[in-house]
Order: structure tokens, then sequence, then C-alpha cells
């Protein structure tokens, strides 16, 4: 039987280390390609060195190309430490991607100058997935210098999460089926709460759909001149989320909204003068849609929308499906990483975690669908995306505890 005390106090004497690496990693900005940045490798070179620097078993690298960045390719890493089981591993995936940090003026500080203060870190991309990242590598350097692994351990740190993964866990999947078994146990440390009992099993449908509406430009002050779109864009966004919401109303209590939502974000820019009527407006809703719905339900409603709007404005609206990820089946609320993952939990914070579904999808959706069981869990702030995203130094240590005890 395992002292695990002995890991845990190594982790606790590693607090600072950890928290001085969170700040590095989250200094450097990893922005992918669809959201104007320069992709992922100067961060992944960081990440890279500190996991060869604990001698893996086997490290692979499987690189995504990509013309649109500086490299030319989203890197993508793979790390493997032999334990005293061989017949499975226990792969713990992060990705080092992250969003823009959206509107300056609502930050305290530079989102890319972290900042430590009152057991607190603060900045662009500490939550979503820096503590996840930072929690693996220092979980399995405890391990490693302390007991041993119990089963082998993968560390999987990947690129373009935050734009769909075409460049990163998909494009892994595709290159390497291999990699991952039936057996194996796969932890995704990229959602959870504030309590850290709840682990996610199951996800909603996905589904971005982008509008163009298309009108005649022309002066404001000849309105019977001009089919104004920002304005047919505002009726139609009334009305399409008047409908979608009264249309599919069903619940499910085991998600978290128990509901379908259906959310309006995008607007691109369309004159860059007010006294200018625009004759053409972008716009995105995001759908996160209960598994018994079909996706392409709702489309058809949004269709229906689109052409009463366009008789009532003379517009045309083109209604284009630009992102979408249909549920796959659950993973069990029995299986073994779920069953590793909640003892791990309740030992580490003293709290039993109950499985759940999310309004989200993560990277578990790519390994789901290829009928690999996953398990989507981190103790957080739920400060994802936010301005003055921060996570606390005590979930940090704590979340690397229950990814070394799992280790064990």
């Amino acid at each position: 039987m395992v002292d695990f005390q002995e890991i845990a106090r190594k982790i606790d004497g590693l607090s600072s280390e950890c928290t001085e690496f969170l700040v590095r990693i989250c200094s450097i900005p990893a922005l992918g390609p669809d959201n104007n940045g320069t992709g992922e490798m100067a961060k992944y070179q960081v990440v890279k060195d500190a996991v060869t620097a604990l001698n893996p078993d086997l490290i692979e690298e499987i690189h995504a190309p990509d013309e649109r960045v500086p490299d030319g390719v989203r890197p993508n890493l793979l790390a493997v430490f032999h334990g005293r089981d061989n017949a499975r591993t226990l792969w713990i995936l992060s990705h080092i991607d992250v969003v823009p940090p959206g509107e300056q003026r609502l930050w305290e500080h530079d989102p890319f100058k972290p900042e430590v203060r009152d057991g607190f870190i603060s900045g662009r991309g500490v939550e979503d997935n820096g503590q996840a990242v930072v929690a693996s590598i220092f979980a399995a350097r405890a391990v490693k210098e302390t007991v041993g692994f119990g089963m082998n351990v993968g560390l999987a740190l990947v690129s373009d999460e935050e734009t769909g993964s075409l460049y990163g866990l998909d494009y892994i999947l595709h290159q390497r089926p291999d990699l991952f078994k039936p057996e194996d146990l796969i932890l995704v440390p990229d959602a959870g709460n504030a309590d850290g009992d709840v682990i996610e099993i199951a996800e909603k449908h996905l589904l971005h759909v982008k509008f163009t509406i298309k009108g005649l430009q022309g002066h404001a002050s000849r309105p019977d001149k001009c089919r104004n779109t920002l304005r047919a864009a505002a009726h139609f966004v009334v009305e399409l989320d008047e409908l979608l919401h009264s249309k599919f109303n069903s619940k499910n209590t085991f998600f978290n909204p128990p509901e379908s939502t259906f959310e309006p974000t995008r607007k691109e820019a369309n004159v860059p003068n007010v006294n200018t009527i625009p004759g053409e407006d972008v716009l995105f809703f995001d759908c996160r849609i209960l598994p018994d719905l079909d996706p392409r339900q709702v489309l058809d409603e949004m269709e229906l929308v689109a052409e009463s709007v366009q008789e009532r404005f003379g517009v045309q609206i083109a209604v284009d499906e630009f992102l979408r990820s249909d549920s796959p089946n659950p993973t069990p609320a029995d299986a073994p990483v779920v069953f590793a993952l909640a003892q791990a939990v309740q030992e580490i914070y003293g709290v039993q975690p109950r499985p759940h579904g999310i309004g989200g999808q993560t990277v578990a959706t790519f390994f789901r669908k290829r009928g690999l069981y996953a398990a989507v869990w981190e103790k957080i702030l739920q400060m994802a995306h936010a301005p003055n995203e921060r996570v606390s130094v005590e979930n940090l240590i704590g979340n690397t505890k229950v990814f070394a005890r799992m280790m064990v």
C-alpha cells in the first residue's frame, strides 16, 4: 500500500515552483490563427522542456501542419512514464492554447503579465487550461521522485482546443489511433466547479451558426433608398431568440444548465461611420443542444425565421453551419476512470463527486466518439474566458495531488 503522505508533502514543497511555472507559461500568448494569433509554439517549447526534464520513457511530437502560423505547424506533445502495471495507461490531457483577452479595459492588469496576489494567480489562460498543464506535469514529477507510478502515465499537451481541435487532439487521433486503448483511463481537466464535486461524463450537441445579412448600403439621410441590414439583424436576433427558446424548451436535470441554450455572440463590424446605413451584417449564434434533440431541427427553424425577416425587410439572409459537433454516447458513470477519479477527489478534497453533464464541449468528445471513456474534472473558480481570469494556489496544489493520487 502506497503511503500517499510522502507524495503530498513533496507536492506541498513544490508549491512555489508550481506557481512560478504557471505565471511563466501564461506570460506567453498562445493564440491560434483563428483568434488572430501566431500559434502555440513559443509556449509549447517551455512546456516541452519541463516534460522532457522528467525523462519520460516515451516522448512523441505529433505536429499538425498549418501554413497560417510562422512555424508552419501546431505542436502536440505526448509523453509516457512506465509504471508497475503496464497493462493500461492513465492519460491526462491538457491544452496549451488560450482565447483572446477580450476588452483590455476590463482587466485590472495586462492579461499576459500574470499576477500573484493573496493566494490567487490572475491572467489569461491560468484557468483555461494553465492550471491543468502545471498540475499534470508537477504531479508526474512528484510521483517519479518519490514512490513511482502505479500504472503507465501519459501526459498529452495539445494545441487548438479553443477553435475546434482539428490541429490538436482530433489530428492526433487520426494520425495515431493506436496511442489510446479502451482499457486506458482518460482524464481531461478542462471543466469543473468551485466545490470539485462534479465529474463531467456527458456533453450537449455543439452548433455554431453564421448568419450573413445582405441589403443595400447608403446615406443615413435617405433610408428610403437603402435596405438596412442592422435593423433586419436586430429583429432577426430577437425573433430567433424567442422562437428557439419556446420551441426547444425541454429540460434534462442531468445537465447544467438543464435546457438547450441559444446565444447570440459574435457580431462582425459593418460600416465604420455613423452616417452610413449598413448593407451587410454578419453575426453568430452559439447553440448547446440537449442530446435527445436533433441539431438539424434547430437549423430548419432558423431558416424559417430568416425567410420571414427577408420578406419584411427586403434583405437576403444566408444561414451557414459554422461549426457542429454532435454529442457522442456518454462515459458510463461506473467506468474505471470515473471510479478512480472519484476516489482521489474524495481523499484529497473530502467531497463525494457526482457524475454530471455540461453545456460546453471539451476534447473528451473526440475520445467518446471513438468509444474511449473519458472523464472531465477540475476544481476551479469557473472564470474561464472572463476578464481577470484567475485560479487559487490552493486549487492548483490540491488538483496536483488528485492527479498524483490517480498516478499511484
